[in-house]
Protein backbone atom coordinates (compact mmCIF):
# COMPACT_ATOMS: atom_id res chain seq x y z
CA UNK A 1 0.00 0.00 0.00
CA UNK A 2 1.78 3.33 -1.17
CA UNK A 3 1.95 6.02 1.71
CA UNK A 4 3.21 8.62 -0.76
CA UNK A 5 1.97 12.23 0.14
CA UNK A 6 1.34 12.79 -3.18
CA UNK A 7 -2.03 10.25 -3.47
CA UNK A 8 -4.47 12.10 -0.85
CA UNK A 9 -6.93 14.62 -0.58
CA UNK A 10 -6.16 17.31 2.27
CA UNK A 11 -9.40 17.16 4.63
CA UNK A 12 -9.20 20.13 6.56
CA UNK A 13 -6.98 23.09 7.76
CA UNK A 14 -5.79 20.92 10.54
CA UNK A 15 -6.75 17.39 9.53
CA UNK A 16 -9.07 15.11 12.06
CA UNK A 17 -8.41 14.35 15.28
CA UNK A 18 -6.87 10.97 16.19
CA UNK A 19 -9.45 8.37 16.73
CA UNK A 20 -9.98 8.66 20.74
CA UNK A 21 -11.00 4.98 21.35
CA UNK A 22 -8.27 3.48 18.49
CA UNK A 23 -6.86 0.55 20.30
CA UNK A 24 -5.03 -1.45 17.03
CA UNK A 25 -4.55 0.77 14.43
CA UNK A 26 -4.70 -0.73 10.91
CA UNK A 27 -0.71 -1.77 10.73
CA UNK A 28 -0.41 -2.75 14.54
CA UNK A 29 -1.44 -6.40 15.45
CA UNK A 30 -3.86 -7.34 18.46
CA UNK A 31 -3.33 -10.73 20.21
CA UNK A 32 -4.57 -13.76 18.07
CA UNK A 33 -7.08 -14.66 20.60
CA UNK A 34 -9.15 -10.84 20.23
CA UNK A 35 -8.64 -10.84 16.03
CA UNK A 36 -10.42 -14.24 16.50
CA UNK A 37 -12.77 -13.07 18.85
CA UNK A 38 -13.64 -9.64 16.71
CA UNK A 39 -14.14 -11.64 13.82
CA UNK A 40 -16.68 -14.25 14.75
CA UNK A 41 -18.91 -10.92 16.65
CA UNK A 42 -18.52 -9.17 13.31
CA UNK A 43 -19.76 -12.72 11.23
CA UNK A 44 -22.62 -12.70 13.38
CA UNK A 45 -23.34 -9.16 12.47
CA UNK A 46 -22.97 -9.33 8.52
CA UNK A 47 -23.61 -12.64 7.84
CA UNK A 48 -27.35 -11.78 7.37
CA UNK A 49 -27.42 -9.36 4.82
CA UNK A 50 -24.97 -11.55 2.74
CA UNK A 51 -27.45 -14.59 2.46
CA UNK A 52 -30.46 -13.22 2.71
CA UNK A 53 -30.59 -10.51 0.40
CA UNK A 54 -29.89 -13.10 -2.84
CA UNK A 55 -32.55 -15.36 -0.94
CA UNK A 56 -34.68 -12.59 -1.08
CA UNK A 57 -34.10 -12.20 -4.81
CA UNK A 58 -34.24 -16.34 -5.27
CA UNK A 59 -38.22 -16.59 -3.66
CA UNK A 60 -39.59 -13.79 -5.25
CA UNK A 61 -38.59 -14.88 -8.57
CA UNK A 62 -39.95 -18.38 -7.52
CA UNK A 63 -36.52 -19.59 -8.04
CA UNK A 64 -36.29 -23.65 -7.57
CA UNK A 65 -36.20 -23.83 -3.35
CA UNK A 66 -33.70 -26.67 -4.16
CA UNK A 67 -31.31 -23.63 -5.66
CA UNK A 68 -31.01 -21.45 -2.46
CA UNK A 69 -28.56 -23.71 -0.55
CA UNK A 70 -25.92 -23.45 -3.54
CA UNK A 71 -27.01 -19.50 -4.00
CA UNK A 72 -26.20 -19.15 0.25
CA UNK A 73 -22.94 -21.08 -0.74
CA UNK A 74 -21.79 -18.82 -3.37
CA UNK A 75 -22.62 -15.95 -1.80
CA UNK A 76 -20.74 -16.53 1.29
CA UNK A 77 -17.88 -17.67 -0.63
CA UNK A 78 -17.86 -14.84 -2.79
CA UNK A 79 -17.64 -12.57 0.58
CA UNK A 80 -15.10 -14.57 2.15
CA UNK A 81 -12.80 -13.96 -1.00
CA UNK A 82 -13.91 -10.48 -1.81
CA UNK A 83 -13.29 -9.30 1.64
CA UNK A 84 -9.70 -11.16 1.93
CA UNK A 85 -8.44 -9.10 -1.19
CA UNK A 86 -10.04 -6.05 -0.03
CA UNK A 87 -8.23 -6.79 3.47
CA UNK A 88 -4.79 -7.97 2.38
CA UNK A 89 -4.32 -5.47 -1.04
CA UNK A 90 -2.88 -7.67 -3.76
CA UNK A 91 -0.74 -5.04 -5.12
CA UNK A 92 -2.80 -2.16 -6.49
CA UNK A 93 -6.09 -4.22 -5.90
CA UNK A 94 -7.53 -4.00 -1.82
CA UNK A 95 -7.50 -1.24 0.16
CA UNK A 96 -5.67 -2.90 2.71
CA UNK A 97 -8.24 -1.65 5.57
CA UNK A 98 -11.08 -3.68 7.45
CA UNK A 99 -13.70 -3.63 4.74
CA UNK A 100 -15.91 -6.56 4.57
CA UNK A 101 -17.42 -7.47 1.30
CA UNK A 102 -20.87 -8.93 0.94
CA UNK A 103 -23.92 -9.43 -1.14
CA UNK A 104 -25.47 -5.58 -2.30
CA UNK A 105 -28.98 -4.75 -1.68
CA UNK A 106 -28.15 -2.07 -4.44
CA UNK A 107 -28.78 -4.76 -6.81
CA UNK A 108 -31.94 -5.53 -5.36
CA UNK A 109 -34.44 -4.41 -8.25
CA UNK A 110 -32.42 -4.95 -11.24
CA UNK A 111 -31.45 -8.36 -9.96
CA UNK A 112 -34.92 -9.78 -9.71
CA UNK A 113 -35.80 -8.42 -12.71
CA UNK A 114 -32.52 -10.67 -14.37
CA UNK A 115 -34.17 -13.68 -12.16
CA UNK A 116 -38.05 -13.19 -13.20
CA UNK A 117 -36.66 -13.48 -17.45
CA UNK A 118 -33.90 -16.02 -17.29
CA UNK A 119 -33.34 -17.46 -13.31
CA UNK A 120 -30.36 -16.86 -11.47
CA UNK A 121 -27.73 -17.79 -14.19
CA UNK A 122 -28.88 -14.98 -15.93
CA UNK A 123 -27.99 -12.88 -12.16
CA UNK A 124 -24.61 -14.82 -12.92
CA UNK A 125 -23.81 -13.14 -16.07
CA UNK A 126 -24.92 -10.03 -15.65
CA UNK A 127 -23.17 -9.78 -12.77
CA UNK A 128 -19.94 -10.77 -14.12
CA UNK A 129 -20.60 -8.71 -17.20
CA UNK A 130 -20.69 -5.60 -15.31
CA UNK A 131 -17.45 -6.08 -12.99
CA UNK A 132 -15.46 -4.53 -15.24
CA UNK A 133 -17.26 -1.48 -15.68
CA UNK A 134 -16.64 -0.42 -11.64
CA UNK A 135 -12.90 -1.42 -12.60
CA UNK A 136 -13.11 1.11 -15.57
CA UNK A 137 -14.51 3.54 -12.64
CA UNK A 138 -11.26 3.36 -10.56
CA UNK A 139 -9.12 3.89 -13.62
CA UNK A 140 -10.80 6.86 -14.57
CA UNK A 141 -11.68 8.07 -11.54
CA UNK A 142 -10.15 11.67 -12.20
CA UNK A 143 -12.14 12.23 -15.21
CA UNK A 144 -15.34 10.63 -14.25
CA UNK A 145 -15.67 12.02 -10.67
CA UNK A 146 -17.24 15.58 -12.33
CA UNK A 147 -20.06 13.35 -13.98
CA UNK A 148 -20.33 10.41 -11.72
CA UNK A 149 -20.77 12.45 -8.32
CA UNK A 150 -22.36 11.75 -4.67
CA UNK A 151 -25.87 12.81 -5.81
CA UNK A 152 -26.11 10.70 -9.13
CA UNK A 153 -25.18 7.85 -7.09
CA UNK A 154 -27.47 9.20 -4.23
CA UNK A 155 -30.58 9.77 -6.66
CA UNK A 156 -30.44 5.87 -7.84
CA UNK A 157 -29.81 4.35 -4.43
CA UNK A 158 -32.99 6.54 -3.07
CA UNK A 159 -34.90 4.96 -6.39
CA UNK A 160 -33.26 1.63 -5.69
CA UNK A 161 -35.60 1.57 -2.16
CA UNK A 162 -38.58 2.81 -4.47
CA UNK A 163 -38.20 -0.05 -7.09
CA UNK A 164 -38.26 -2.82 -4.42
CA UNK A 165 -39.84 -1.80 -0.94
CA UNK A 166 -43.03 -3.16 -2.92
CA UNK A 167 -41.24 -7.00 -2.37
CA UNK A 168 -40.53 -6.66 1.41
CA UNK A 169 -44.26 -5.08 2.02
CA UNK A 170 -45.31 -8.55 0.03
CA UNK A 171 -43.23 -11.07 1.89
CA UNK A 172 -44.44 -8.87 5.35
CA UNK A 173 -47.93 -9.77 4.51
CA UNK A 174 -47.84 -13.04 3.20
CA UNK A 175 -49.06 -12.47 -0.46
CA UNK A 176 -46.22 -14.70 -1.59
CA UNK A 177 -48.14 -17.56 0.07
CA UNK A 178 -51.44 -18.27 0.47
CA UNK A 179 -52.70 -14.97 1.88
CA UNK A 180 -52.23 -12.80 4.44
CA UNK A 181 -53.60 -13.34 7.88
CA UNK A 182 -53.21 -12.65 11.37
CA UNK A 183 -49.80 -14.40 11.99
CA UNK A 184 -48.25 -12.57 9.34
CA UNK A 185 -48.92 -9.26 10.92
CA UNK A 186 -47.95 -10.30 14.59
CA UNK A 187 -44.37 -12.12 13.29
CA UNK A 188 -43.99 -9.28 10.67
CA UNK A 189 -44.56 -5.95 13.53
CA UNK A 190 -42.68 -7.94 16.52
CA UNK A 191 -39.62 -8.53 14.16
CA UNK A 192 -39.82 -4.92 12.91
CA UNK A 193 -40.66 -3.52 16.62
CA UNK A 194 -37.32 -5.51 17.87
CA UNK A 195 -35.20 -4.23 15.44
CA UNK A 196 -36.38 -0.69 15.83
CA UNK A 197 -36.11 -0.64 19.63
CA UNK A 198 -32.51 -1.78 19.67
CA UNK A 199 -31.72 1.02 16.85
CA UNK A 200 -33.74 3.47 19.13
CA UNK A 201 -32.98 2.56 22.71
CA UNK A 202 -30.16 0.40 22.71
CA UNK A 203 -26.49 1.67 22.70
CA UNK A 204 -24.00 1.70 20.02
CA UNK A 205 -22.90 -1.72 20.36
CA UNK A 206 -26.69 -2.98 20.53
CA UNK A 207 -27.42 -0.77 17.67
CA UNK A 208 -24.91 -2.82 15.28
CA UNK A 209 -26.39 -6.34 16.65
CA UNK A 210 -29.92 -4.75 16.30
CA UNK A 211 -30.73 -6.85 12.68
CA UNK A 212 -29.40 -9.81 13.85
CA UNK A 213 -31.64 -9.56 17.18
CA UNK A 214 -34.61 -8.70 15.56
CA UNK A 215 -34.49 -11.86 12.80
CA UNK A 216 -34.29 -14.12 15.80
CA UNK A 217 -36.51 -12.91 17.64
CA UNK A 218 -39.38 -12.89 14.74
CA UNK A 219 -38.18 -16.45 14.28
CA UNK A 220 -38.99 -17.57 17.70
CA UNK A 221 -42.29 -15.69 17.21
CA UNK A 222 -42.03 -17.58 13.84
CA UNK A 223 -41.78 -21.03 15.68
CA UNK A 224 -44.14 -20.62 18.41
CA UNK A 225 -46.91 -19.95 15.81
CA UNK A 226 -46.52 -22.97 13.72
CA UNK A 227 -45.52 -20.73 11.00
CA UNK A 228 -41.63 -22.06 10.64
CA UNK A 229 -40.19 -25.29 10.03
CA UNK A 230 -36.57 -25.95 10.66
CA UNK A 231 -36.73 -29.97 10.58
CA UNK A 232 -34.62 -29.85 7.66
CA UNK A 233 -31.63 -28.21 9.87
CA UNK A 234 -30.97 -31.35 11.81
CA UNK A 235 -30.89 -33.32 8.19
CA UNK A 236 -27.89 -31.59 7.22
CA UNK A 237 -24.29 -32.21 7.83
CA UNK A 238 -21.96 -29.60 10.05
CA UNK A 239 -19.86 -29.96 6.88
CA UNK A 240 -20.25 -30.51 2.71
CA UNK A 241 -21.53 -28.45 -0.46
CA UNK A 242 -25.02 -28.13 -1.37
CA UNK A 243 -26.57 -31.08 -2.93
CA UNK A 244 -27.27 -28.77 -6.12
CA UNK A 245 -24.52 -27.21 -7.99
CA UNK A 246 -23.92 -24.18 -10.04
CA UNK A 247 -26.69 -23.07 -12.63
CA UNK A 248 -24.36 -21.67 -14.88
CA UNK A 249 -24.27 -18.93 -17.25
CA UNK A 250 -26.92 -17.48 -19.67
CA UNK A 251 -25.84 -15.84 -22.39
CA UNK A 252 -28.89 -14.94 -24.56
CA UNK A 253 -28.39 -12.07 -26.19
CA UNK A 254 -31.97 -10.58 -27.22
CA UNK A 255 -32.94 -7.01 -26.57
CA UNK A 256 -33.86 -7.47 -23.13
CA UNK A 257 -30.77 -8.99 -22.02
CA UNK A 258 -28.91 -5.97 -23.38
CA UNK A 259 -31.64 -3.37 -21.20
CA UNK A 260 -30.98 -5.67 -17.99
CA UNK A 261 -27.47 -4.86 -18.80
CA UNK A 262 -27.93 -1.11 -18.55
CA UNK A 263 -29.10 -1.12 -15.56
CA UNK A 264 -26.91 -3.38 -13.89
CA UNK A 265 -24.07 -1.20 -15.38
CA UNK A 266 -26.35 1.85 -13.74
CA UNK A 267 -26.18 0.23 -10.33
CA UNK A 268 -22.12 -1.12 -10.55
CA UNK A 269 -21.05 2.42 -11.45
CA UNK A 270 -23.10 3.67 -8.11
CA UNK A 271 -21.58 0.62 -6.26
CA UNK A 272 -18.09 1.87 -6.74
CA UNK A 273 -19.39 5.72 -5.88
CA UNK A 274 -20.50 4.33 -2.63
CA UNK A 275 -17.27 2.30 -2.20
CA UNK A 276 -14.79 5.01 -2.98
CA UNK A 277 -17.12 7.12 0.10
CA UNK A 278 -16.25 3.96 2.48
CA UNK A 279 -12.66 3.78 1.69
CA UNK A 280 -12.82 7.55 2.60
CA UNK A 281 -13.99 6.58 5.56
CA UNK A 282 -12.46 3.94 7.14
CA UNK A 283 -9.02 5.81 6.86
CA UNK A 284 -10.36 8.25 8.99
CA UNK A 285 -10.89 6.00 11.68
CA UNK A 286 -8.17 3.14 11.61
CA UNK A 287 -4.95 5.38 11.49
CA UNK A 288 -3.10 6.73 14.06
CA UNK A 289 -2.80 11.12 13.55
CA UNK A 290 -4.66 10.51 10.20
CA UNK A 291 -4.52 13.55 7.67
CA UNK A 292 -5.53 12.92 4.42
CA UNK A 293 -7.09 10.42 2.36
CA UNK A 294 -4.86 8.20 0.24
CA UNK A 295 -6.53 8.17 -3.68
CA UNK A 296 -4.36 4.50 -4.00
CA UNK A 297 -6.29 3.26 -1.45
CA UNK A 298 -9.73 4.31 -2.57
CA UNK A 299 -8.63 2.99 -5.71
CA UNK A 300 -8.01 -0.13 -4.87
CA UNK A 301 -11.05 -0.34 -3.03
CA UNK A 302 -12.74 0.31 -5.79
CA UNK A 303 -10.48 -2.50 -8.17
CA UNK A 304 -11.34 -5.07 -4.93
CA UNK A 305 -15.28 -4.57 -5.43
CA UNK A 306 -15.11 -4.99 -8.98
CA UNK A 307 -13.19 -8.43 -8.99
CA UNK A 308 -15.67 -9.49 -6.03
CA UNK A 309 -18.18 -8.84 -8.03
CA UNK A 310 -16.95 -11.04 -10.77
CA UNK A 311 -16.30 -13.60 -8.71
CA UNK A 312 -19.91 -13.79 -7.03
CA UNK A 313 -21.22 -13.72 -10.53
CA UNK A 314 -19.01 -16.69 -11.55
CA UNK A 315 -20.20 -18.41 -8.51
CA UNK A 316 -23.60 -17.55 -9.25
CA UNK A 317 -25.03 -15.04 -6.71
CA UNK A 318 -25.80 -10.98 -6.77
CA UNK A 319 -22.78 -8.99 -6.84
CA UNK A 320 -21.30 -7.72 -3.97
CA UNK A 321 -20.64 -3.88 -2.05
CA UNK A 322 -18.60 -3.11 0.76
CA UNK A 323 -20.53 -2.51 3.94
CA UNK A 324 -19.93 0.68 5.62
CA UNK A 325 -20.93 -1.28 9.14
CA UNK A 326 -17.19 -2.01 8.90
CA UNK A 327 -16.51 1.95 10.41
CA UNK A 328 -19.25 1.58 12.59
CA UNK A 329 -17.88 -1.31 14.27
CA UNK A 330 -14.30 0.01 13.96
CA UNK A 331 -15.18 3.06 15.83
CA UNK A 332 -17.26 0.65 18.89
CA UNK A 333 -14.46 -1.58 19.32
CA UNK A 334 -10.79 0.77 18.74
CA UNK A 335 -9.49 -1.80 16.88
CA UNK A 336 -8.75 -1.21 12.72
CA UNK A 337 -5.78 -4.26 12.93
CA UNK A 338 -6.18 -6.46 9.61
CA UNK A 339 -5.73 -8.99 10.93
CA UNK A 340 -9.97 -8.87 12.04
CA UNK A 341 -10.35 -8.83 8.81
CA UNK A 342 -8.47 -11.92 7.69
CA UNK A 343 -10.38 -14.24 10.66
CA UNK A 344 -13.52 -12.76 9.31
CA UNK A 345 -12.66 -14.09 5.69
CA UNK A 346 -12.04 -17.46 7.38
CA UNK A 347 -15.51 -17.42 9.38
CA UNK A 348 -17.47 -16.31 6.28
CA UNK A 349 -15.34 -19.69 4.02
CA UNK A 350 -16.11 -21.71 7.11
CA UNK A 351 -20.03 -20.82 6.87
CA UNK A 352 -20.12 -21.35 3.06
CA UNK A 353 -19.09 -25.01 3.99
CA UNK A 354 -21.50 -25.66 6.31
CA UNK A 355 -24.68 -27.02 4.96
CA UNK A 356 -26.37 -26.60 8.53
CA UNK A 357 -26.01 -22.77 8.52
CA UNK A 358 -27.43 -22.23 4.76
CA UNK A 359 -30.78 -24.91 5.65
CA UNK A 360 -31.40 -22.75 8.68
CA UNK A 361 -30.71 -19.55 6.50
CA UNK A 362 -33.69 -20.77 4.03
CA UNK A 363 -35.99 -21.87 6.26
CA UNK A 364 -36.11 -18.47 8.08
CA UNK A 365 -40.15 -17.20 7.20
CA UNK A 366 -40.98 -14.79 4.75
CA UNK A 367 -42.70 -12.09 7.13
CA UNK A 368 -39.18 -11.92 9.00
CA UNK A 369 -37.06 -11.90 5.90
CA UNK A 370 -39.84 -8.83 4.90
CA UNK A 371 -39.50 -7.15 8.08
CA UNK A 372 -35.29 -7.59 7.89
CA UNK A 373 -36.16 -6.58 4.09
CA UNK A 374 -37.79 -3.30 4.71
CA UNK A 375 -35.82 -2.50 7.49
CA UNK A 376 -32.69 -2.13 5.44
CA UNK A 377 -34.43 -0.75 2.62
CA UNK A 378 -35.28 2.25 5.37
CA UNK A 379 -31.62 2.39 6.02
CA UNK A 380 -30.79 2.36 2.69
CA UNK A 381 -32.99 5.33 1.54
CA UNK A 382 -30.99 7.57 4.44
CA UNK A 383 -27.17 6.27 3.02
CA UNK A 384 -28.98 8.00 -0.41
CA UNK A 385 -29.83 10.98 1.10
CA UNK A 386 -26.73 11.10 2.88
CA UNK A 387 -24.82 10.27 -0.18
CA UNK A 388 -26.74 12.64 -2.64
CA UNK A 389 -26.46 16.08 0.07
CA UNK A 390 -22.99 15.36 0.96
CA UNK A 391 -21.48 17.74 -1.25
CA UNK A 392 -24.23 20.22 -0.38
CA UNK A 393 -27.22 21.41 -2.25
CA UNK A 394 -26.00 23.64 -4.50
CA UNK A 395 -28.29 24.88 -7.71
CA UNK A 396 -26.90 21.93 -9.70
CA UNK A 397 -27.05 19.36 -6.86
CA UNK A 398 -30.86 20.43 -6.61
CA UNK A 399 -31.84 19.81 -10.29
CA UNK A 400 -29.79 16.89 -10.56
CA UNK A 401 -31.79 15.16 -7.17
CA UNK A 402 -35.33 16.52 -7.64
CA UNK A 403 -36.22 15.98 -11.61
CA UNK A 404 -34.09 12.27 -11.38
CA UNK A 405 -35.40 11.25 -8.54
CA UNK A 406 -39.07 12.25 -9.52
CA UNK A 407 -38.23 10.67 -13.16
CA UNK A 408 -37.18 7.50 -11.63
CA UNK A 409 -40.51 7.17 -9.80
CA UNK A 410 -42.70 7.93 -12.68
CA UNK A 411 -41.43 5.27 -15.24
CA UNK A 412 -40.91 2.83 -11.71
CA UNK A 413 -45.15 3.40 -11.49
CA UNK A 414 -46.13 3.18 -14.95
CA UNK A 415 -47.43 6.83 -14.88
CA UNK A 416 -46.01 7.96 -18.25
CA UNK A 417 -47.18 6.56 -21.67
CA UNK A 418 -46.45 3.03 -20.48
CA UNK A 419 -48.38 1.70 -23.49
CA UNK A 420 -45.80 3.14 -25.63
CA UNK A 421 -42.75 1.39 -24.23
CA UNK A 422 -41.40 -1.44 -26.50
CA UNK A 423 -41.39 -5.15 -24.82
CA UNK A 424 -37.49 -5.17 -25.66
CA UNK A 425 -36.71 -2.00 -23.19
CA UNK A 426 -39.71 -2.73 -20.66
CA UNK A 427 -36.74 -4.32 -18.36
CA UNK A 428 -34.96 -0.97 -18.44
CA UNK A 429 -37.73 1.70 -18.86
CA UNK A 430 -39.88 0.20 -16.11
CA UNK A 431 -36.98 0.39 -13.74
CA UNK A 432 -37.05 3.47 -11.73
CA UNK A 433 -33.40 3.18 -10.72
CA UNK A 434 -32.15 2.69 -14.31
CA UNK A 435 -34.10 5.19 -15.79
CA UNK A 436 -33.47 7.98 -12.50
CA UNK A 437 -29.51 7.07 -12.56
CA UNK A 438 -29.40 7.65 -16.33
CA UNK A 439 -31.52 11.26 -16.00
CA UNK A 440 -28.74 11.89 -13.11
CA UNK A 441 -25.60 11.01 -15.27
CA UNK A 442 -27.14 13.34 -18.20
CA UNK A 443 -28.08 15.90 -16.02
CA UNK A 444 -24.58 15.90 -14.49
CA UNK A 445 -22.80 15.90 -18.07
CA UNK A 446 -25.02 18.40 -19.20
CA UNK A 447 -23.64 20.99 -16.18
CA UNK A 448 -20.39 19.76 -17.12
CA UNK A 449 -20.71 20.35 -20.84
CA UNK A 450 -22.30 23.35 -20.48
CA UNK A 451 -20.41 25.93 -22.23
CA UNK A 452 -21.20 29.38 -19.82
CA UNK A 453 -18.68 30.15 -17.54
CA UNK A 454 -15.87 27.43 -18.41
CA UNK A 455 -12.68 27.96 -20.27
CA UNK A 456 -9.64 25.78 -20.80
CA UNK A 457 -5.91 26.44 -21.62
CA UNK A 458 -2.74 24.26 -22.38
CA UNK A 459 0.88 25.37 -21.02
CA UNK A 460 4.26 24.03 -20.87
CA UNK A 461 5.06 23.71 -17.35
CA UNK A 462 8.10 26.73 -17.90
CA UNK A 463 8.73 29.74 -15.98
CA UNK A 464 8.13 32.12 -19.43
CA UNK A 465 4.88 30.58 -19.80
CA UNK A 466 3.54 32.57 -16.75
CA UNK A 467 2.66 35.47 -19.46
CA UNK A 468 0.85 33.16 -21.54
CA UNK A 469 -1.09 32.16 -18.18
CA UNK A 470 -1.79 35.85 -17.53
CA UNK A 471 -3.20 36.91 -20.65
CA UNK A 472 -5.95 33.77 -20.54
CA UNK A 473 -6.35 34.75 -17.46
CA UNK A 474 -7.11 38.50 -18.28
CA UNK A 475 -9.22 37.46 -21.14
CA UNK A 476 -11.47 34.58 -18.44
CA UNK A 477 -12.04 37.25 -16.66
CA UNK A 478 -12.81 39.80 -19.40
CA UNK A 479 -15.45 37.57 -20.99
CA UNK A 480 -17.31 36.68 -17.73
CA UNK A 481 -17.49 39.95 -15.88
CA UNK A 482 -15.21 39.08 -13.41
CA UNK A 483 -15.35 41.70 -10.52
CA UNK A 484 -12.05 43.60 -9.89
CA UNK A 485 -11.57 42.64 -6.92
CA UNK A 486 -11.84 39.17 -7.78
CA UNK A 487 -9.37 39.25 -10.82
CA UNK A 488 -6.69 40.01 -8.66
CA UNK A 489 -7.14 36.72 -6.68
CA UNK A 490 -7.72 34.88 -9.64
CA UNK A 491 -4.45 36.36 -11.02
CA UNK A 492 -2.88 35.86 -7.74
CA UNK A 493 -3.55 32.55 -6.94
CA UNK A 494 -3.13 31.07 -10.32
CA UNK A 495 0.12 32.47 -10.96
CA UNK A 496 1.70 31.01 -7.65
CA UNK A 497 0.63 27.68 -8.18
CA UNK A 498 1.71 27.55 -11.54
CA UNK A 499 5.37 28.74 -10.27
CA UNK A 500 5.55 26.69 -7.62
CA UNK A 501 4.49 23.52 -10.02
CA UNK A 502 7.42 24.85 -12.21
CA UNK A 503 9.63 24.08 -9.11
CA UNK A 504 8.98 20.56 -9.73
CA UNK A 505 11.37 17.24 -9.82
CA UNK A 506 9.76 16.20 -13.15
CA UNK A 507 11.64 17.75 -16.70
CA UNK A 508 10.34 21.23 -17.37
CA UNK A 509 9.55 20.38 -20.57
CA UNK A 510 5.95 18.65 -18.95
CA UNK A 511 2.63 20.33 -20.07
CA UNK A 512 -0.51 20.89 -17.40
CA UNK A 513 -3.89 21.65 -17.91
CA UNK A 514 -6.04 25.13 -16.66
CA UNK A 515 -9.75 25.21 -16.05
CA UNK A 516 -11.87 27.92 -14.93
CA UNK A 517 -15.25 27.43 -13.66
CA UNK A 518 -17.63 29.99 -12.82
CA UNK A 519 -20.54 28.52 -10.71
CA UNK A 520 -23.88 30.18 -8.50
CA UNK A 521 -20.98 31.13 -5.43
CA UNK A 522 -17.78 30.22 -6.28
CA UNK A 523 -14.88 30.50 -9.15
CA UNK A 524 -13.17 27.25 -9.56
CA UNK A 525 -9.75 26.70 -10.73
CA UNK A 526 -8.17 23.22 -11.25
CA UNK A 527 -4.40 22.53 -12.36
CA UNK A 528 -4.10 18.65 -14.45
CA UNK A 529 -0.74 17.66 -14.33
CA UNK A 530 0.89 14.22 -14.87
CA UNK A 531 4.64 15.23 -14.14
CA UNK A 532 3.59 16.77 -10.83
CA UNK A 533 5.29 14.93 -7.42
CA UNK A 534 5.35 16.95 -5.02
CA UNK A 535 2.95 16.98 -2.18
CA UNK A 536 1.36 20.30 -2.15
CA UNK A 537 -0.79 19.87 0.54
CA UNK A 538 1.92 18.95 2.58
CA UNK A 539 4.16 21.77 1.63
CA UNK A 540 1.44 24.09 2.46
CA UNK A 541 1.32 22.62 6.43
CA UNK A 542 4.68 22.94 6.27
CA UNK A 543 4.89 26.40 5.66
CA UNK A 544 2.09 27.33 7.62
CA UNK A 545 4.03 25.91 10.67
CA UNK A 546 7.14 27.63 10.00
CA UNK A 547 8.68 30.39 12.06
CA UNK A 548 11.34 32.76 11.55
CA UNK A 549 12.29 34.16 7.74
CA UNK A 550 10.44 32.88 4.91
CA UNK A 551 11.55 32.47 1.06
CA UNK A 552 10.30 33.70 -1.69
CA UNK A 553 8.44 30.03 -2.44
CA UNK A 554 7.17 30.12 1.38
CA UNK A 555 5.55 33.82 0.78
CA UNK A 556 3.66 32.03 -2.41
CA UNK A 557 2.27 28.92 -1.07
CA UNK A 558 1.34 31.29 2.14
CA UNK A 559 -0.74 33.66 -0.35
CA UNK A 560 -2.17 30.84 -2.08
CA UNK A 561 -2.91 29.14 1.22
CA UNK A 562 -4.74 32.91 2.17
CA UNK A 563 -6.66 33.37 -0.59
CA UNK A 564 -7.74 29.45 -2.00
CA UNK A 565 -10.55 28.15 -0.57
CA UNK A 566 -11.26 24.72 -0.21
CA UNK A 567 -7.19 23.95 -1.52
CA UNK A 568 -7.15 20.39 -2.80
CA UNK A 569 -4.42 17.90 -4.48
CA UNK A 570 -5.25 15.18 -5.57
CA UNK A 571 -3.57 12.43 -7.35
CA UNK A 572 -5.28 9.56 -9.11
CA UNK A 573 -3.77 7.21 -11.85
CA UNK A 574 -0.90 9.60 -12.66
CA UNK A 575 -2.64 12.59 -12.50
CA UNK A 576 -2.63 15.32 -10.19
CA UNK A 577 -5.62 17.42 -9.63
CA UNK A 578 -4.69 20.70 -7.85
CA UNK A 579 -8.02 22.65 -7.28
CA UNK A 580 -9.12 25.47 -5.34
CA UNK A 581 -12.44 27.98 -4.85
CA UNK A 582 -13.03 31.50 -4.66
CA UNK A 583 -15.93 32.64 -3.55
CA UNK A 584 -17.81 36.00 -5.42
Amino acid sequence: MSASGNTSENTGKNGPPTPGNLLFAVNENPPEWLSALLGLQLILIIAGPIALTPVVVARQAGIDPGQIPWIIFASFTASAIGTLIQVHRFGRVGSGYLLFVGSSGTFLACALSAAEIGGMSLVASMSVLSAPLQILFGWFLGPLRRIITPAVGGVVIMLIVVSVLGIALDLMNGRQGPGPDLNHLLVSIFTLAGIVALAVFGNKALRLWSLFIGICAGTFLSLALGMADFSRVAEESWLGMPQMGWQGFNLDFGPEFFSLYLAFALVTVVGAVETLGDSMAIQQVSDRNFRKINYDTVQGAIYADGIANAIAGALGTLPNTTYSNAISAVELTGVAARRVGYYTSLFLALLAFCPKVSALLAAIPSPVVGAFLFMLLAMLFVTGIKLATSQGLSYENSIVIGLSFWIGYTFQNDLFFAEFIPRSLAPFLNNGMAVGGVSAILLSLLFNLKPAGQAKFALKRQPDEASRLRQFLKNYAATRNIPSYLEQKLHLTAEELFLHLCTSRQAAADSLRVKLRKGEETLQVEFIDSGFTWDLDDQVEAVRARQGEFSSEDLGLLLLDRYAQNLRHIAISGYNYISYELPL
